[in-house]
């Protein structure tokens, strides 16, 4: 094992078998998702981003730092290749809090990765940041996941391709979905249109979320709010709940 990836699996506090298997994929994507934050900083503060692994581990492992959906998730692809995954990654239209009547080129765009194991292909995703599977979810058409009070679904279908919906106290809402064929670089522009500045991170008790200078603690059914009022407290907040520290 080379030191950057002793480094990675240190970092995400992993300890145990390296064998690739999907019992591995599950242990591994749930400490990312317990580690590394999802946030969206340097594109909000108007700052350059690079898709280049040495610069993202630079950003994420040696800076501590967070990423956006393609970010964490083609990282965290070069550490499954490292280990001797099979991976493949995926472009996907992000759905949540998308009202229907958005034109097709305004949609977010999503990253996640496809891991074949076993001859049964998972999805595995640690770049969604919010509420999402934890564990890898088998593509299979109708297959329903379920993580504690979380349920989420598989539905195909030929105009919007592969489906994951997750389970509201309503209905079922659509989170993404991607084609087969959706691996073009060419949808990677569209972070240019992120103005606030998001993170977001699990816990073993629930989450943290932070829009521009609020920030939501949620443990359990417990939610609690706390506003910023200057760059000093929201610095300050920005490494208590997400463990960021920003460079100059």
């Amino acid at each position: 094992m080379n030191s950057q990836i002793h480094h990675y699996l240190q970092h995400i506090q992993f300890q145990g078998s390296l064998e690739p298997t999907i019992q591995l994929l599950g242990q591994l994507q749930t400490k990312h998702l317990l580690t590394i934050p999802y946030e969206n900083l340097d594109v909000a503060l108007n700052r350059g981003i690079s898709f280049a692994i040495p610069d993202l581990y630079q950003k994420i492992m040696v800076e501590r730092r967070g990423g956006n959906c393609f970010e964490l998730n083609i990282l965290f692809s070069w550490l499954l290749r490292e280990l001797g995954f099979s991976v493949t990654n995926r472009y996907a239209q992000f759905w949540r809090n998308v009202a229907e009547d958005t034109p097709t080129e305004e949609i977010p765009m999503h990253q996640l990765l496809l891991i074949n194991e076993g001859g049964q292909t998972y999805i595995s995703d640690v770049g969604v940041g919010a509420l999402a599977p934890c564990k890898p979810v088998p593509l299979i058409a109708g297959h329903q996941h379920r993580e504690g009070q979380e349920l989420y679904k598989i539905e195909r279908d030929e105009a919007n391709g592969w489906m994951l919906f997750e389970q509201t106290k309503q209905n079922w809402r659509l989170l993404y979905s991607f084609h087969d064929d959706a691996n073009e670089a060419k949808f990677a522009p569209r972070l240019s249109q992120q103005k606030n500045k998001i993170a977001m991170i699990r816990t073993t008790r629930g989450r943290h979320t932070m829009m521009n200078n609020e920030f939501r603690i949620y443990e359990g059914s417990s939610l609690t709010i706390y506003t910023t009022q200057n760059d000093k407290e929201w610095l300050q907040a920005l490494q208590r709940f997400f463990h960021i520290t920003l460079q100059n």
